[in-house]
């Protein structure tokens, strides 16, 4: 299984879209199989880890968007 972040968009209570950063779970044949219930913070023991991380988070901005659906 393999994983990347994704860009999703999720509606809240007042049934307006939010969007945020999500770890969007792959199956062996690249089908997404699942997602975080909530949006990333990254949190890393380094400022280049931090960097790291934001960077791939920065990547999902260049993929398409993604509805957050309860299933």
């Amino acid at each position: 299984m393999s994983w990347n972040y994704r860009v999703m968009k999720r509606k809240n209570e007042s049934g307006e879209y939010e969007f945020g950063i999500y770890e969007v779970y792959y199956d062996e044949k690249g089908k997404i199989a699942s997602w975080t219930k909530e949006p990333m913070t990254p949190v890393c023991p380094s400022e280049e880890g931090l960097d790291h991380e934001l960077n791939l988070m920065r990547e999902a901005l260049k993929k398409e968007t993604l509805l957050y659906t309860k299933d």
